[in-house]
């Protein structure tokens, strides 16, 4: 174990590291299995048991560039998809029309919060990708992702913080912390969607 702390520890100085992160976040953005953000925590979780604070600030920099960029290879892909054709499809039909819908009512609170939560952050993209224009989308995907990787790398910073003398404990403590996050969130944000679903079901019959 000790052996893999001072491998972890030799990283934290190399450009390579944010290169690795980079794209770990870029493949996040079509693999949800990838885990980007506790990989991002728990090096943060490190750095600052390293006595290297510096490097929250490049895992940021690495985390909101992948994430846009992985963001935008989304929207991009979702602007080629050929909606008429896909439209042929019935059971397709309801779902991208109630999507169109949410983000012309919701668009900037369903880009940013869907950030957070990696399922729903594919669908999203694509979805806009083939309803707003890219100048439109992306000051919010911009937005969603300062965010997220602000958010994460500070659960990483305060993890480090708290257990500075125990490097390790501290990795592992900003890896459970991120997915109790993205677990609470996903769950929050599935209930507030049925919630109002059933809503506007409701109205609808009336």
């Amino acid at each position: 174990m000790d052996s893999f702390l001072d491998l972890a520890r030799s990283l934290l100085g190399s450009p390579w590291l944010y290169a690795a992160v980079l794209a770990l976040v870029v493949v996040d953005c079509f693999v949800p299995a990838v885990p980007s953000d506790e990989v991002i925590i728990a090096v943060g979780a490190l750095a600052v048991t390293a006595d290297h604070p510096g490097v929250l600030l490049g895992l940021f920099a690495a985390a909101t560039a992948g994430a846009l960029a992985g963001d935008s290879a989304g929207f991009l892909i979702g602007s080629r998809l050929p909606r008429e054709r896909l439209r042929r499809r019935r059971w397709l039909v309801w779902f991208l029309d109630a999507a169109d819908r949410q983000l012309e009512r919701r668009g900037a609170r369903i880009i940013v919060t869907a950030r957070f939560v990696p399922v729903v952050r594919i669908g999203v993209n694509l979805v806009a990708g083939g309803t707003l224009r890219y100048r439109d989308w992306v000051p919010l995907a911009a937005l969603a992702c300062l965010l997220w990787a602000s958010f994460t790398v500070v659960i990483g910073g305060v993890a480090g913080f708290g257990l500075s003398d125990q490097p390790l404990l501290a990795m592992l403590l900003g890896m459970a912390i991120g997915l109790t996050v993205g677990v609470v969130l996903d769950r929050t944000l599935t209930a507030r969607a049925r919630r109002r679903e059933g809503d506007e079901l409701g109205c609808s019959v009336r």
